[in-house]
């Protein structure tokens, strides 16, 4: 709604990329404990799979949006153009997008 086309397209990939990390992260955690689905059973998992527990872990900040991270970069970009339109939309996007984050990250 503010016209930042090019931080909505690296948004878009960024978030496809995440998500797909860590649904593939998921399949791999079911894949190595025999296809069990009750997640009472998968304490400890991390010691044996810990390259998918740091992939995962990665994907996971990541996605909240940490600094560093792709997705902190793409978001700031979103919320720099919704403030830097200087409308009372713009402030209205900007103000419920860091909410947003803030709740993907929680």
């Amino acid at each position: 709604g503010v016209g930042a086309y090019g931080a909505a397209m690296f948004l878009l990939v960024t978030l496809a990329f995440f998500k797909a990390l860590l649904f593939l992260g998921a399949g791999a955690v079911i894949h190595a404990i025999s296809g069990e689905q009750d997640i009472r059973k998968m304490g400890g998992i991390w010691a044996k799979i810990p390259f998918t527990h740091a992939v995962m872990v990665v994907g996971s900040l990541a996605l909240g949006g940490v600094p560093y991270f792709a997705g902190y970069y793409s978001k700031d970009m979103i919320l720099e153009s919704a403030w830097a339109a200087g409308t009372n939309a713009g402030h209205m996007a900007y103000y419920l997008g860091v909410l947003a984050a803030f709740m993907t990250a929680f």
